[in-house]
């Protein structure tokens, strides 16, 4: 009798250890996306990351959307520096900066000259929009159109 109970015992502590070594399943993030056309060249981002970050300058929330192509060639980067806090609406040169540029090095990259960018949706989860405009490379000018984005934080 006293064996089974010691038994029993054995049982329960082992079956009780597994169980706490159990941890809970974490959230997957999804992935998010990142697309533009610049001069007749689509560029999608392989992998795209978002994030909010404090400027330390402006004082001020900026949503930052991250990117490299599928062929690890480019990074591709959007910025929103908010003026009022974060919120949905329309942005221009004054808040918004794009730039592309060779990871490699081998040539020169794109920087904003102007741009236009309509976030439609932004929480604590979750940005969403749209963008177009023009980037400049030197003396070299490319319009940038079809540009939308969806980032997960």
């Amino acid at each position: 009798m006293r064996l089974k109970i010691f038994v029993w015992a054995v049982v329960a502590i082992i079956a009780g250890a597994g169980l706490a070594g159990c941890s809970k399943k974490k959230e997957v993030t999804p992935e998010g996306s990142f697309t533009f056309r610049l001069g007749g060249v689509t560029y999608h981002s392989n992998s795209t990351q978002g994030y909010i970050s404090d400027t330390v300058v402006a004082g001020k929330k900026t949503l930052v959307i991250d990117g490299v192509t599928n062929n690890f060639t480019k990074h591709m980067e959007l910025m929103i520096t908010f003026p009022n806090g974060l919120q949905a609406g329309q942005y221009d040169q004054g808040a918004g900066e794009m730039t592309l540029m060779d990871i490699q090095q081998k040539e020169d990259g794109y920087i904003t000259k102007a741009i236009s960018i309509k976030l439609e949706s932004i929480n604590s989860k979750q940005a969403e929009g749209t963008f177009s405009g023009t980037l400049i490379s030197g003396e070299i000018e490319k319009p940038l159109t079809d540009g939308t984005f969806k980032v997960y934080f």
